[in-house]
């Protein structure tokens, strides 16, 4: 008998560890595939070594945050520098990405401390100027204003003595591109400026400027609803640099092909991929993934960044734009244009 006791005292006294719920193992489940099935990146990754280190390290998991490491470490093996991943009210990048802040003049730095702001301007009385920031408003409401508010300081700066356009992105590190393409839209004019392929077989997805608003397939995603003329024969020149990151990029590269238009500067930031968000849970867990390249109207694919036609390296002086070294540049390659 006292053997019996004893050994029901061992088993009693021993601790039992509380299995992972099924929630929570679902979960995991659900963010590895998604970075399977849609991430740019999964292919040629080892997935079964992966989902076992990530379930691994994610082993003692009994909450969605708690489930974090493993999800983080996935993650990381996509190489994936312009996605996120969301933990309720904390975001997680992939630490071994940093900006080259070191490419950036320090003018541009202090330029991009005021904050995003549109500068409109006229150079030397011929040459309209609009500098066009960052913008990352996602509702209708506020797409359609930032939209209208570019062409509104549009309108300021053109005139009958204008020879050409210059657009400065050297501070647009990103954000929402359909708005800054409407309210640039009568400068670039109706057309295509964005083509990729799709899930579907010989099935592709255009992105259009229509009728002055921005369109996916010919639905219109960002309207503008006021213009002010067509200034799609202007000569523009694009000004970019290494603060010009993804929707700054994408804006640059809808201008390729465009009749009398020019990059000028140094080479963008290479925030290149398009990216697609999922939601994991709720409202409050999910990812941003890298799930495709940009591409040009002619689906020209951009893997990396994007280059200037005319390269001007330093020599910012962005607000002073007469002694910037990229605007002479720009100037001079407008005074060239029939």
């Amino acid at each position: 008998m006292r053997s019996i006791i004893i050994i029901c005292c061992f088993i009693t006294a021993n601790p039992v560890k509380a299995q992972m719920p099924d929630s929570v193992k679902n979960f995991i489940g659900k963010a590895l595939n998604l970075m399977e099935q849609h991430s740019v990146f999964s292919a040629g990754l080892n997935w079964k070594n992966i989902r076992d280190t990530a379930n691994a390290l994610s082993k003692n998991a009994a909450t969605f945050k708690e489930a974090a490491p493993g999800i983080q470490y996935a993650f990381n093996a996509l190489g994936d520098k312009h996605g996120w991943l969301v933990f309720g009210d904390e975001e997680y990048r992939n630490p071994a990405f940093r900006p080259d802040t070191g490419r950036i003049s320090q003018n541009i730095k202090q330029a991009a401390s005021k904050g995003p702001k549109i500068y409109a301007g006229i150079v030397k009385k011929e040459y309209a100027y609009i500098s066009i920031p960052f913008f990352g408003g996602q509702t209708e409401a506020q797409m359609t204003a930032f939209a209208q508010r570019i062409q509104d300081s549009l309108l300021t700066v053109i005139n009958e003595n204008t020879k050409g356009i210059i657009i400065d992105l050297r501070l647009n590190a990103g954000g929402n591109m359909f708005p800054m393409f409407a309210g640039l839209s009568n400068v670039l004019g109706e057309t295509d400026f964005a083509i990729y392929p799709t899930a579907i077989k010989d099935s592709i997805e255009k992105n259009s400027i229509t009728n002055n608003g921005v369109a996916v397939n010919g639905r219109v995603i960002t309207p503008l609803p006021k213009t002010y003329g067509d200034l799609s024969a202007h000569p523009v020149a694009l000004v970019i640099g290494p603060v010009t990151g993804s929707a700054g990029e994408c804006l640059a590269a809808g201008f390729i092909g465009r009749d009398k238009t020019a990059l000028i500067g140094e080479t963008t930031a290479g925030y290149t991929t398009a990216n697609d968000g999922f939601f994991l849970h709720g409202n409050d867990y999910g990812m941003v993934l890298a799930v495709g390249y940009l591409r040009d109207r002619y689906g020209n694919v951009y893997p990396e960044n994007v280059k200037p036609d005319i390269e001007v390296l330093g020599g910012d002086d962005f607000f002073n734009p007469e002694n910037d070294k990229k605007i002479q540049a720009a100037v001079k390659w407008i005074d060239l244009q029939k």
